[in-house]
């Protein structure tokens, strides 16, 4: 997990990605912007805030080797997530990310011609898209998804193999959207035992949350 904060260490981003992926004990990187909630100390909104979008375009400047076709929506919560997998084999690094067409990823309907005709495969595609799989457990997910691509050939995919990106961007008072937030991800249990977003936990739930309640009315103007 990087945490993002722009101007520090935003230049750094292809540097990360090409260290990780020559070590054997990375599977993967995710990559989050500040988010402003909690003790964050002399943090300008209209200056300071770092967006998935430019998280994104700086993946596309810094290296040579993801493009945008790699770098796909996750279904689960498409304003706040992607991921993009790779395959590596010795030195060289493989996109796999780019042979999915993100429409047909992000439609969960049955009105599809492409591979949502094979309802196996579809079920292997969403589940690999998911923040909850480790990199591990999505291989075997991949192996199937592979098996039915052109142009490769990878019995042996291991564990060792895969590569993993994610840009995980935490909603906040500055981009507060109700449909992201029930397509939220990532959930905890508060204090009522009640299941609710991540995201919300900062901003309603937290014993200062008068002072981040006020932000979001003059942010949303609620």
């Amino acid at each position: 997990m990087v945490t993002l904060q722009k101007g520090l260490n935003t230049d750094e981003i292809g540097a990360i990605i090409e260290y990780a992926l020559k070590q054997p004990c990375i599977r993967g990187v995710t990559f989050q912007p500040t988010q402003q909630a909690g003790r964050l100390e002399n943090f300008n909104p209209a200056t300071d805030r770092y967006t998935l979008t430019e998280v994104r375009a700086a993946i596309l400047e810094q290296t040579d080797i993801f493009t945008a076709q790699d770098l796909l929506p996750v279904p689960c919560n498409p304003d706040a997530l992607v991921m993009g997998y790779a395959l590596k084999l010795g030195d060289k690094v493989f996109p796999l990310t780019r042979m999915i067409n993100p429409d047909d990823l992000l439609d969960n309907s049955k009105n599809t011609i492409i591979y949502e005709q094979d309802e196996q495969l579809k079920s292997h595609l969403l589940h690999m898209f998911s923040t909850g799989n480790s990199v591990e457990k999505a291989k075997e997910h991949l192996k199937s998804i592979m098996c039915c691509l052109p142009d490769i050939d990878a019995p042996g995919l291991g564990y060792d193999n895969l590569f993993r990106i994610i840009i995980m961007n935490f909603i906040d008072a500055q981009n507060f959207d109700v449909r992201a937030i029930k397509k939220s991800c990532v959930h905890i249990v508060n204090k009522d035992m009640k299941i609710i977003p991540f995201e919300t936990m900062n901003l309603f739930y937290r014993d200062d949350k008068a002072a981040y309640l006020e932000t979001l009315r003059n942010e949303i103007q609620v």
